[in-house]
């Protein structure tokens, strides 16, 4: 679902929110189970929020962003954008996202030096 303005209204952050949650702990590598111990909660609490079951508190969200290394604004942008990454592309995602802090930085260096380079 796109939805083109600045502001959702509950119903629309309802209808889409369970299918990203979804989507970013798949992105992550993590299974339910590893999500929910992560942040201290049962497996089918996780399957409820991407069910749409219920929602999940503030500071659950913020607790998923930490562990899916996401900002909150992550779970509100668009996830079916018209460029969805190949395989090998997500299997690299997810190296990045289990790499320590250091390898991060150094693959940000990298990056930021090739766009500068363009």
């Amino acid at each position: 679902m796109k939805i083109n303005k600045n502001f959702l209204t509950i119903d629309e952050i309802n209808s889409v929110l369970p299918e990203k949650l979804k989507y970013f702990r798949e992105q992550s590598g993590l299974s339910l189970r590893e999500a929910a111990d992560k942040i201290g909660k049962s497996p089918s609490q996780i399957s409820f929020w991407e069910r749409g079951v219920n929602p999940p508190t503030c500071i659950d969200l913020f607790k998923l962003c930490l562990i899916y290394d996401i900002s909150l604004p992550d779970l509100f942008s668009e996830i079916d954008n018209d460029i969805k990454p190949n395989r090998q592309e997500l299997e690299l995602i997810k190296k990045y996202r289990k790499a320590d802090p250091e390898v991060k930085t150094t693959i940000q260096r990298i990056l930021e030096y090739t766009k500068e380079r363009k």
